[in-house]
């Protein structure tokens, strides 16, 4: 199983964002995971998929729905993403995009009160220990 870690950093870069870092694997099963959103049109948790360690507190969920619509914030430390078919299709695309090496993507969406970076080899284990709560 990879490594997916997610955390929330306020202002970081210039925006609220949620910073989800991946080694190969976890960028393998994030997107085996979304796929599965996409299929699924179900609500889920972000925590709920395979390899994820979630900052604590922090409350994401994903679902498919007719419009584009992106990272909702609904509390301090919620927030909903969701998508169309469309939309989650291209997020994947650009996840699976990252698998050449270290970088890292914007996951953008129409109406985002949070900006989503995915980075694979970026900042690894020991950033993600110092950052955890």
């Amino acid at each position: 199983m990879g490594s997916i870690r997610v955390g929330f950093f306020d202002d970081f870069d210039g925006a609220d964002t949620l910073l989800v870092d991946v080694d190969a694997e976890g960028l393998r099963g994030l997107s085996a995971w979304l796929r599965n959103v996409i299929s699924s049109g179900r609500k889920v948790a972000l925590g709920d998929c395979p390899g994820v360690s979630l900052e604590s507190g922090l409350q994401v969920q994903a679902f498919r729905c007719r419009d584009d619509i992106g990272l909702v914030r609904t509390a301090e430390r919620a927030s909903f993403g969701s998508a169309s078919k469309d939309g989650w299709t291209d997020i994947v695309d650009r996840l699976e995009g990252m698998e050449a090496g270290a970088c890292h993507q914007y996951l953008d969406g129409p109406q985002d009160d949070v900006q989503v970076m995915a980075s694979i080899g970026e900042y690894g284990d020991q950033w993600g220990r110092r950052h955890q709560n």
